[in-house]
């Protein structure tokens, strides 16, 4: 058998039309548009008579409004304006980017600080660099890791009021490790609350899944089998899988491949092969330590999962395979 190589690497398996359910006849429904770098897709099974295209666009509107907070390439975006603007006294921000920022912070701690929402000044270096295919210059790493860091930034909440402030000007915020997760998410919600539960929001290679759809066990989803030749298809519902890995963003320079991914202890990226699937209660949490455990060791890994039996993960670091949880009910 051939297996040819594809993206996204999260593919859908099943989409079944025309499901007879409790009398009525409910159909798949698909939408898609861009946002946040990337393209997003809704499903739901809903029947025929009902506004699908208004619960779409729903979903999608609440997806552009978090694009417009978290982005930091969009110039009207908050965090844009943060970066721009480098707030050193307490300033005021929204409840999203407030809530972000809050788990942010919790995952990039219990990591150990592998995964960093504070590393914008260094993922802005690489991503120019990657755009011009040239390696940035040892002074210029210097600076942007020196300018990059959650000790560098600070939150609270006063009077149900997030408050935020940059500890060392210069710093950058960059969502870009969790940003999609929250998206999916919160879409989901949406479609949750227009009486259309089963459903999937997917955005590249995060996603999330409400209830089974009709007569089914749930959504069968597969990783692209060039990176897990071995995983299994399995049913999914009512949760969420992201994957992190460099397949797609990479810059090579003097025959040696650097990730988009960057280690925030080292502040370079890294230049194994390293690909880590997380299935967990979250987008957020599936998408932050996707991203923290791309660039982990295993017997760390395996560490902080020791007590979180709800975050399953399979990680294909070179030619060495990780699996934790995975057959677990």
């Amino acid at each position: 058998m051939i297996i040819r190589c594809r993206q996204p690497i999260i593919t859908l398996i099943f989409l079944t039309l025309g499901i007879y359910l409790n009398g009525q006849s409910d159909s798949l429904f698909i939408f898609s548009k861009p946002a946040m770098g990337t393209m997003y897709q809704v499903f739901f099974y809903a029947n025929k008579k009902e506004n699908t295209e208004l619960i779409s666009e729903k979903a999608f509107d609440r997806i552009r409004h978090l694009d417009d907070v978290l982005s930091d390439y969009k110039g009207n975006a908050e965090v844009y304006q943060l970066n721009l603007n480098q707030p050193l006294e307490w300033k005021n921000i929204s409840k999203d980017l407030g809530f972000v920022l809050k788990k942010s912070i919790r995952w990039s701690r219990l990591t150990g600080q592998y995964f960093d929402p504070a590393l914008g000044s260094l993922t802005h270096l690489w991503r120019r660099a990657r755009r011009r295919n040239e390696f940035p210059a040892d002074s210029l790493q210097w600076i942007a890791k020196k300018y990059s860091g959650i000790q560098n930034i600070a939150l609270r909440k006063k009077f149900n009021q997030y408050q935020f402030k940059f500890l060392l000007k210069g710093v950058k915020l960059d969502f870009g490790g969790i940003g999609k997760g929250y998206a999916v998410d919160e879409a989901l919600k949406i479609l949750k609350k227009e009486g259309v539960p089963r459903a999937m929001v997917t955005a590249g290679s995060s996603l999330a899944v409400g209830k089974a759809p009709p007569f089914k066990e749930g959504w069968v989803i597969e990783p692209d089998l060039c990176i897990f030749p071995s995983f299994r298809k399995r049913f999914f519902k009512n949760t969420t899988q992201s994957i992190s890995g460099d397949q797609q963003q990479f810059l090579t320079w003097e025959g040696k491949r650097y990730s988009h991914l960057l280690n925030p202890l080292t502040g370079m990226p890294l230049t194994n092969s390293s690909t880590c699937l997380v299935e967990g209660p979250n987008g957020m949490i599936t998408d932050a330590l996707g991203t923290a455990f791309s660039i982990m060791e295993s017997n760390h890994i395996s560490k902080l999962l020791r007590n979180r039996k709800r975050i399953k993960v399979i990680c294909k670091k070179g030619e060495t395979l990780l699996e934790i949880n995975l057959n677990d009910k």
